[in-house]
């Protein structure tokens, strides 16, 4: 379906739109008291992870860029995080290790064609997505060299001009002196958007000599308005020091990875490489708005992601570098997606 110009009001509304998301982000309190969680140091772990086709020497187009900001606390979680994960009869504790993990982040999508200034039929739509979410995170269980975990995840979001996807892709070709996308006025409407996820993950780490390898399987099941799959997947990793961490984080849709990590004074390093299918039900960002007319292309129902990388850790910071190669979401995208991703974590 053809999608209606946007008019001016809807930018007149972002910016409060974007203050309210940030306003709830930084309200959310917890006391932290990792000191009383084995294998945690007292403190707050933070992420921040940068994703964009220009690492990977794509162009802009598909999955042009994300930025995300996490937070997590080791500690019992406050009570309404803690009541929405006991609704799943699958999430477990076993009380050793837990905490919650806030995130705020945005990501943008254009079509492969950004010249044209109408609508391409055939190519993805526009879109801008700003987003906030908790995740409460829950050791289930350890023995020998195998641990389990599981997340629970709530996300609020925004869809549309309100979340300036726009306005931060003009602003960074600008900066770096290059041509802007000129297809902005058909992205998808302001849509409000909801999601709620649950993570299974096994950690499998066993010695063998000066390195250790580790495998570490998955599944995930995400229900919304902007996406709704089911996902498995595994993840491989050879290093050292392999108990110090899970892996580093990623925006959804894509491997679990936790902001998480045990502070050494020994440096340590991994490399690691793995492959996710995904069937999905849902995809605002090629089928369309929910509830308006817009812009949309047939989605693929499997996709399946390839990613590889390393990740170098001193002390109480780990540094991170990977790419991903995203199998052809539409009918009609003309190859794969393929962005490259850097995170930093640390402690304070």
């Amino acid at each position: 379906m053809l999608h209606r110009s946007h008019h001016s009001q809807s930018g007149q509304h972002s910016h409060w739109i974007i203050l309210c998301l940030v306003i709830c982000a930084s309200n959310i309190q917890v006391t932290a008291a990792a000191e009383e969680v084995p294998n945690a140091a007292p403190g707050e772990y933070w992420s921040i992870q940068f994703e964009n086709d220009f690492f990977a020497q794509s162009g802009d187009r598909y999955y042009t860029h994300g930025t995300q900001i996490s937070r997590t606390v080791m500690d019992n979680p406050v009570p309404w995080i803690f009541n929405i994960a006991s609704f799943f009869p699958v999430f477990e504790s076993d009380g050793e290790i837990k905490g919650v993990t806030y995130t705020i982040g945005q990501k943008i999508f254009t079509p492969d064609d950004t010249e044209t200034a109408g609508i391409v039929i055939d190519d993805r739509p526009y879109a801008g997505y700003l987003y906030i979410s908790a995740a409460m995170l829950s050791r289930v269980s350890k023995k020998d060299n195998i641990d389990t975990g599981n997340l629970v995840e709530l996300t609020l979001s925004i869809v549309g001009p309100s979340a300036m996807g726009e306005e931060t892709q003009t602003g960074f070709h600008n900066l770096i002196d290059i041509d802007s996308s000129n297809g902005w006025d058909n992205q998808l409407d302001d849509e409000l958007g909801f999601g709620l996820s649950y993570t299974r993950f096994w950690r499998y780490i066993k010695p063998s000599g000066s390195l250790d390898y580790g495998m570490t399987p998955h599944v995930n099941i995400v229900l919304g308005n902007i996406y709704t799959y089911a996902a498995t997947g595994v993840m491989f990793r050879l290093g050292t020091y392999l108990n110090n961490d899970l892996s580093p984080p990623n925006i959804r849709p894509g491997f679990p990875g936790l902001s998480l990590f045990r502070p050494s004074q020994k440096i340590s390093w991994y490399i690691f490489s793995g492959v996710e299918g995904r069937i999905v039900a849902r995809n605002i960002f090629l089928d369309g708005n929910t509830f308006t007319d817009s812009h949309s292309v047939d989605k693929n129902i499997l996709v399946g992601d390839f990613q590889f990388g390393f990740v170098f850790q001193t002390k109480s910071i780990r540094f991170s570098i990977s790419n991903m190669i995203r199998s052809k979401e539409f009918e009609t995208q003309k190859d794969n997606t393929n962005f490259g991703a850097i995170n930093i974590s640390f402690l304070l």
